[in-house]
Protein backbone atom coordinates (compact mmCIF):
# COMPACT_ATOMS: atom_id res chain seq x y z
CA UNK A 1 0.00 0.00 0.00
CA UNK A 2 1.34 3.62 -0.80
CA UNK A 3 2.28 5.56 1.72
CA UNK A 4 -0.03 8.55 2.87
CA UNK A 5 0.78 11.51 0.92
CA UNK A 6 0.77 15.38 2.55
CA UNK A 7 -0.45 17.24 -0.83
CA UNK A 8 3.23 17.67 -1.24
CA UNK A 9 5.03 16.15 -4.34
CA UNK A 10 9.17 16.49 -4.09
CA UNK A 11 10.69 17.55 -7.14
CA UNK A 12 11.33 14.56 -9.05
CA UNK A 13 7.88 13.72 -8.75
CA UNK A 14 7.06 17.23 -9.80
CA UNK A 15 9.61 17.12 -12.77
CA UNK A 16 8.37 13.72 -14.01
CA UNK A 17 4.54 14.71 -13.87
CA UNK A 18 5.99 17.93 -15.97
CA UNK A 19 7.24 15.78 -18.55
CA UNK A 20 4.48 13.55 -18.59
CA UNK A 21 2.32 16.31 -18.96
CA UNK A 22 4.79 17.92 -22.06
CA UNK A 23 4.46 14.23 -23.93
CA UNK A 24 0.97 14.25 -23.80
CA UNK A 25 -0.69 14.34 -27.58
CA UNK A 26 -0.66 17.83 -28.89
CA UNK A 27 2.28 18.85 -27.76
CA UNK A 28 3.35 20.53 -30.58
CA UNK A 29 0.59 22.95 -29.63
CA UNK A 30 1.02 23.56 -25.68
CA UNK A 31 3.47 25.64 -24.10
CA UNK A 32 5.54 25.06 -20.47
CA UNK A 33 3.87 27.62 -19.06
CA UNK A 34 0.39 26.97 -19.98
CA UNK A 35 1.34 23.26 -19.02
CA UNK A 36 2.58 24.36 -15.27
CA UNK A 37 0.03 27.02 -14.69
CA UNK A 38 -3.05 25.46 -15.92
CA UNK A 39 -2.40 21.07 -16.16
CA UNK A 40 0.66 20.73 -13.05
CA UNK A 41 -1.87 22.03 -9.80
CA UNK A 42 -4.84 19.73 -11.13
CA UNK A 43 -1.70 16.56 -12.03
CA UNK A 44 -0.70 16.93 -8.28
CA UNK A 45 -3.69 16.96 -6.57
CA UNK A 46 -4.44 13.90 -9.24
CA UNK A 47 -1.44 12.51 -7.58
CA UNK A 48 -1.94 13.34 -3.99
CA UNK A 49 -5.58 11.26 -3.84
CA UNK A 50 -3.67 8.26 -5.58
CA UNK A 51 -3.30 8.50 -8.91
CA UNK A 52 0.08 7.78 -10.10
CA UNK A 53 2.00 9.17 -13.08
CA UNK A 54 1.62 6.61 -15.57
CA UNK A 55 -1.87 5.77 -15.17
CA UNK A 56 -2.90 9.52 -15.19
CA UNK A 57 -0.82 9.82 -18.58
CA UNK A 58 -2.47 7.29 -20.22
CA UNK A 59 -6.21 8.20 -18.92
CA UNK A 60 -5.01 11.78 -20.52
CA UNK A 61 -3.67 10.70 -23.68
CA UNK A 62 -6.75 8.54 -24.19
CA UNK A 63 -8.96 11.33 -23.66
CA UNK A 64 -8.21 13.86 -26.49
CA UNK A 65 -7.07 13.88 -29.97
CA UNK A 66 -5.52 16.96 -30.80
CA UNK A 67 -6.80 16.72 -34.11
CA UNK A 68 -10.22 17.50 -33.51
CA UNK A 69 -9.71 20.31 -30.50
CA UNK A 70 -8.81 23.77 -30.69
CA UNK A 71 -7.50 24.50 -27.56
CA UNK A 72 -5.61 20.86 -26.44
CA UNK A 73 -4.71 22.65 -22.84
CA UNK A 74 -8.49 23.05 -21.77
CA UNK A 75 -9.40 19.95 -22.83
CA UNK A 76 -6.60 18.25 -20.83
CA UNK A 77 -7.62 20.60 -17.67
CA UNK A 78 -11.40 19.37 -18.26
CA UNK A 79 -10.22 15.89 -18.15
CA UNK A 80 -8.34 16.84 -15.14
CA UNK A 81 -11.36 18.69 -13.37
CA UNK A 82 -13.70 15.68 -13.58
CA UNK A 83 -11.03 12.59 -13.20
CA UNK A 84 -12.65 9.57 -11.57
CA UNK A 85 -11.63 8.40 -7.85
CA UNK A 86 -8.07 6.89 -7.90
CA UNK A 87 -7.46 3.38 -9.18
CA UNK A 88 -7.42 0.96 -6.35
CA UNK A 89 -4.61 -1.08 -5.08
CA UNK A 90 -1.65 -1.55 -6.94
CA UNK A 91 -2.41 1.41 -8.98
CA UNK A 92 -3.93 -0.01 -11.86
CA UNK A 93 -7.90 0.32 -12.31
CA UNK A 94 -9.59 -3.20 -12.90
CA UNK A 95 -10.79 -2.72 -15.92
CA UNK A 96 -7.46 -1.89 -17.54
CA UNK A 97 -5.92 -3.60 -19.94
CA UNK A 98 -2.63 -5.54 -19.08
CA UNK A 99 0.19 -3.99 -21.38
CA UNK A 100 1.93 -7.78 -21.85
CA UNK A 101 -1.31 -9.38 -22.38
CA UNK A 102 -0.71 -11.77 -25.84
CA UNK A 103 -4.46 -11.73 -26.62
CA UNK A 104 -4.93 -7.81 -26.82
CA UNK A 105 -1.17 -6.82 -26.35
CA UNK A 106 -2.04 -4.13 -24.25
CA UNK A 107 -4.90 -2.40 -26.59
CA UNK A 108 -8.10 -3.94 -24.31
CA UNK A 109 -9.27 -5.40 -27.75
CA UNK A 110 -8.65 -8.82 -28.29
CA UNK A 111 -7.90 -10.05 -31.51
CA UNK A 112 -8.80 -12.71 -33.75
CA UNK A 113 -5.43 -14.92 -34.39
CA UNK A 114 -6.02 -15.33 -37.61
CA UNK A 115 -7.20 -12.08 -39.14
CA UNK A 116 -5.50 -9.97 -35.94
CA UNK A 117 -9.22 -8.00 -36.28
CA UNK A 118 -10.82 -6.87 -32.83
CA UNK A 119 -13.23 -9.38 -32.06
CA UNK A 120 -14.25 -7.30 -28.62
CA UNK A 121 -13.11 -6.54 -24.86
CA UNK A 122 -10.19 -8.53 -23.48
CA UNK A 123 -9.91 -11.27 -20.93
CA UNK A 124 -7.41 -8.88 -19.35
CA UNK A 125 -9.95 -5.94 -18.51
CA UNK A 126 -11.72 -8.02 -16.41
CA UNK A 127 -11.45 -6.99 -13.00
CA UNK A 128 -9.64 -10.25 -10.77
CA UNK A 129 -12.37 -10.28 -8.70
CA UNK A 130 -14.69 -10.48 -11.11
CA UNK A 131 -12.45 -13.13 -12.81
CA UNK A 132 -12.33 -15.25 -9.71
CA UNK A 133 -16.29 -15.52 -8.92
CA UNK A 134 -16.92 -16.62 -12.08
Amino acid sequence: MPAPRDGQADDDERAELMEALLGLPGRDRMNRAEVEDMLLPLALDALAVGWTVPKLRSHLARGCDPDRVFNVVAVYRNHLKKLPPAPAGTGSHPAAAAPECSKCNGSGLAEDPETFLPIGPCECRKAPALAAAS
